[in-house]
């Protein structure tokens, strides 16, 4: 699903990386609203296999999960009654331990899967919860309907038993698909490390660094 195809403004909130050199990315105390239209496009071709990720070392600290999901079958049998097929990446991310653990948040991001999907406020599709941040102050969904499905995030939570959110929060799109959000969170996470840890900067990082600071330099004037 494409920005302009979805029922929800984009936005991309994230850490700062301003000590990465992309001035577009002021530093900030947590989380920061940024222009998603200026994000860069990904520098690698996704074949929906994760096998990008699947060459990633295993994270030691801050990984956003290692463990089995234990909400999935119920996730899945609740979208069988609804009629919602869900993206075969999303599925085999979420059944491999081993592929999770290759993903590091530096803001303590961790999954957390909903049960059941909920229906989208004032759009015709589903909610599911996929990812939180530790201090429960974001979310990430999978937006699925019928023919499609993107990433959006909100402040508001939806899916689980003890849900209690008033719908009061604004959902924004903030992925095309899950792989690209993925993918797009992972090396965004690396940037901030190499940047802020002295720790080696992956491959393609210096490439999407440069395409980002191209893409925002009219912004920067």
């Amino acid at each position: 699903m494409q920005a302009q195809d979805s029922p929800f403004p984009p936005a991309w909130w994230a850490f700062g990386l301003e000590s990465a050199g992309v001035p577009a990315r002021p530093e900030t105390s947590t989380y920061g609203r940024y222009d998603f239209e200026v994000l860069p496009p990904i520098p690698r071709e996704l074949t929906g296999d994760l096998a990008w990720l699947a060459e990633q070392a295993v994270t030691e600290e801050w990984g956003i999960g290692a463990t089995p999901v234990a909400e999935l079958p119920d996730l899945e049998a609740a979208c069988d009654r609804l009629g919602l097929t869900l993206p075969v990446v999303f599925l085999d991310f979420l059944r491999m331990p081993s592929l999770q653990s290759r993903i590091r948040s530096c803001t303590g991001c961790y999954i957390s899967v909903g049960p059941e999907p909920v229906r989208a406020p004032g759009a015709d599709g589903h909610l599911i919860r996929f990812l939180a941040d530790q201090q429960d102050c974001l979310y990430w969904y999978l937006y699925v309907t019928a023919t499609d499905h993107a990433v959006v995030t909100s402040a508001d939570y939806y899916g689980g038993p003890d849900e209690d959110h008033d719908g009061g929060d604004e959902i924004e799109f903030c992925g095309e698909s899950f792989e690209s959000f993925l993918y797009r969170f992972w090396l965004e996470n690396e940037i901030w490390y190499s940047a802020n840890e002295d720790e080696p900067m992956p491959a393609e990082a210096e490439e999407y660094i440069r395409r980002y600071r191209a893409a925002a330099a009219p912004l920067d004037h």
